[in-house]
């Protein structure tokens, strides 16, 4: 899959690609599901899961920045999906989430792609929810709006976030997201406030002596299933070197990342 990304905005790391892997292996995708990518970026999680699953996949993001690369990559794919460019939080209260949606073609540097777009109706409800949320805490703004908007967790509020997306999910619909490790106890609770139940979690290490830095974690609403917590997963050995399981992971993944200088 071929991802175009901004030379020197926000750019997609290791962490999208572990919480696609585990999304993959930990649910049960089936052909045409419904599939929302919340604060999608590039595109990366939902299109790689709409390659794989042939998902019906709907992608928003609050930057018309991210909405035009996630539009550019899905046609580069020719996967089909609605890009909206929205607050997630308030847009879709007041309906305006369908009036912003984009088709999957643009003329820019990139090329012209006309893929044609899924609709995506107000109160409409997903089977399916990913997010790789902004939870870095820098101690400060980054200088970079992309960036910072990317990535600070200063512009994401969990407990929000986890009843928005309990409304938006049909019933026993899922919820796979990532989060910092050292707050997974603020996550659990959220999550449980909303009425979706952590039904699969995993911790990830940059290294084995380390402390995990990433929680993945599945959530399905109106589950009554124990929580099943799985082992440790590395993304490097000691050495500093990528691990097996990391080098399994950007092998299935097979991407190759194209910059651009800035979009016309």
């Amino acid at each position: 899959m071929k991802l175009f990304q901004l030379k020197d905005g926000y750019r997609y790391n290791s962490d999208s690609l572990f919480l696609w892997d585990f999304a993959r292996k930990n649910c049960s995708f089936k052909t045409s599901q419904s599939l929302l990518d919340v604060g999608c970026g590039c595109g990366i999680l939902g299109l790689l899961l709409a390659r794989d699953f042939n998902c019906a996949l709907s992608c928003i993001d609050i930057q018309p920045q991210n909405c035009e690369l996630a539009q550019i990559n899905a046609g580069a794919n020719d996967i089909k999906a609605s890009i909206i460019c929205a607050d997630f939080f308030k847009d879709w209260e007041s309906g305006n989430s369908a009036g912003n949606s984009k088709e999957n073609s643009a003329g820019n540097s990139a090329g012209n792609f006309g893929i044609p777009s899924q609709s995506c109706q107000r109160n409409q409800i997903f089977e399916r929810i990913i997010c790789n949320p902004p939870f870095y805490d820098f101690g400060g703004e980054n200088k970079n709006a992309h960036k910072n908007t990317s990535r600070n967790a200063s512009s994401f509020d969990i407990s929000a976030f986890a009843s928005k997306c309990s409304e938006l999910l049909a019933p026993k619909g899922e919820l796979v997201l990532c989060y910092d490790a050292r707050l997974v106890d603020r996550l659990l609770q959220a999550l449980l406030e909303a009425g979706l139940k952590p039904i699969k979690l995993a911790f990830l290490h940059s290294k084995p002596s380390k402390p995990a830095n990433v929680v993945l974690v599945v959530a399905k609403k109106g589950a009554k299933s124990p929580l099943c917590v799985f082992g440790s997963l590395f993304a490097c050995n000691e050495s500093g070197t990528h691990s097996d399981f990391a080098k399994e992971v950007f092998i299935k993944a097979d991407l190759i990342s194209v910059d651009l200088q800035a979009l016309i």
